[in-house]
């Protein structure tokens, strides 16, 4: 029997506004696969979506008192999905974004072009490259290029001169170049020069 047939929807959030964890299990219970199949529709990634579930109703639980029973439960609670689906989505452009501009800054220009490179191991690349990074450096690069603070803002947040704070983005940099092999680095080039012409 469906849990609306025997025990109205309203009732559950009115018990789950209260703080009533049965009523939150069976909530969980009516619309957990409903958002995986959503999300997974979306993110292709089933881990991704699991996520996606879990933050979902950690939110519905932390936000239970704002609850109101007599709105819709149904497009409050896919909306929500929606949004942190719609920011996982954000989150990976704007790495991609980072990712592209550190590569291409790490690039020594030379005349050794080679297409066969795969663009997307390179960036796969860089992403480790930047993880083995002194914690310093990566903690500025990633200031600098996902949350797009400019130097003067990171030295006022780290309480460091911009001096130093331009000394390790180049440090950084350089620790990447120094990773990135001769085929990849051709392989970034031809891809950088074919995009700009596109």
């Amino acid at each position: 029997m469906n849990l609306k047939d025997h025990y109205p929807e309203s009732r559950w959030v009115a018990a789950l506004k209260n703080g009533d964890t049965l009523a939150f299990d069976e909530i969980f219970r009516l619309y957990g696969k409903r958002l995986y199949h959503f999300s997974l529709g979306y993110l292709k990634s089933k881990t991704d979506a699991e996520e996606v579930v879990q933050e979902v109703f950690m939110k519905i639980w932390h936000n239970r008192a704002s609850l109101d029973p007599g709105l819709s439960f149904n497009a409050y609670i896919f909306k929500i999905a929606y949004r942190l689906i719609a920011e996982r989505f954000r989150k990976s452009d704007q790495e991609k974004k980072y990712l592209h501009e550190i590569a291409s800054e790490s690039i020594d220009f030379t005349a050794e072009m080679d297409e066969r490179a795969n663009y997307r191991s390179l960036l796969e690349l860089v992403e480790r490259l930047i993880q083995k990074l002194p914690e310093r450096q990566k903690e500025i690069i990633v200031l600098r290029r996902i949350q797009g603070l400019s130097v003067a803002d990171i030295a006022v947040r780290l309480d460091i001169s911009p001096k130093t704070v331009e000394h390790h983005i180049t440090e950084a940099l350089k620790n990447i170049k120094a990773g990135l092999d001769p085929e990849s680095i051709a392989g970034l080039l031809f891809f950088v020069f074919f995009v700009k012409k596109v």
